[in-house]
């Protein structure tokens, strides 16, 4: 999942949030330093991810475009969700999407400053952009997909993939990514609830 599900499954918590959202920055040595809470959050973060990889919806969802964008299918996908989730947003809270937003970031901007670099500096785009209520437009997600694909052809640019070409066929396959999405997100709210149970 993206960084919308990963903040709305944190279910209000500031350290499952900014943890939620710090977890792809914050390498392995980073960890020891992490206040307790957001350390737990990247924790939660990172259950999410494994459960969704592993979750046979998803895994349909990408059986849908693998043939197209191959390993980047996994990736496409979440980000995807992540638009599916803003559009229907209404669906999952009874808080206005703009209203979380808002939210979402009022708890960034104040824990933010004790992460390492790299998610310090994520995070201070990504309030800036207004990434959150971009996710609900098809422009945002392409212009997400954009972002994602210049990183990819930094780190590894033998790999490198344009994956707004995507577009097409996600809108094409809507309908049944929709559905994929709508009967995966229940279980793992569900599942998210269960870890912070714990």
């Amino acid at each position: 999942m993206n960084f919308l599900a990963h903040l709305h499954l944190a279910d209000g918590d500031a350290g499952d949030m900014t943890g939620g959202i710090a977890a792809d920055f914050v390498r392995h040595p980073d960890l020891a330093a992490l206040a307790p809470d957001v350390l737990r959050g990247v924790m939660l973060h990172r259950a999410v991810d494994g459960f969704t990889d592993r979750n046979p919806i998803t895994l349909r969802s990408i059986s849908r475009i693998s043939r197209e964008f191959g390993w980047f299918s996994g990736i496409v996908i979440d980000i995807y969700y992540d638009h599916i989730l803003a559009r229907d947003w209404r669906t999952y809270s009874a808080e206005s999407l703009r209203a979380f937003a808002t939210r979402s970031y009022a708890v960034l901007e104040d824990r933010h400053g004790a992460l390492p670099g790299h998610a310090r500096d994520f995070i201070r785009t990504f309030i800036d952009q207004d990434r959150l209520n971009l996710y609900a437009t098809r422009e945002g997600i392409q212009d997400t997909l954009a972002r994602v694909s210049r990183v990819i052809a930094e780190r590894i640019p033998n790999r490198a993939m344009w994956l707004p070409d995507a577009m097409p066929l996600l809108i094409a396959r809507d309908a049944d990514l929709a559905a994929d999405f709508h009967a995966f997100y229940p279980e793992l709210m569900a599942f998210a609830a269960g870890q912070k149970a714990r």
